[in-house]
C-alpha cells in the first residue's frame, strides 16, 4: 500500500499489528529491522495526520 493510499486508522492498525508481531521472541532480527523500519514510516504517516487535523481544527476557532 502506498503511503498517499494510508490512512491514519489504517497506519494505527498496522502499528498494532507490526507491535504483536515484534513481541514474539521467535522474531528474527532481520524481520525485527524490517518491522522497524515500517513501523517509523507508519509513526510519520500518523504524525501529518494529527498535524493536519490540528491545523484544520486552529482554522476553525
Amino acid at each position: 500500500m502506498e503511503n498517499k493510499d494510508m490512512t491514519f486508522e489504517k497506519a494505527i492498525k498496522r502499528l498494532n499489528e507490526i507491535s504483536e508481531q515484534m513481541e514474539n521472541p521467535e522474531i528474527t532480527l532481520k524481520n525485527a529491522v524490517e518491522l522497524y523500519g515500517e513501523a517509523n514510516k507508519l509513526v510519520e504517516i500518523c504524525k501529518k495526520s494529527i498535524d493536519e487535523a490540528k491545523i484544520a481544527l486552529e482554522k476553525t476557532e
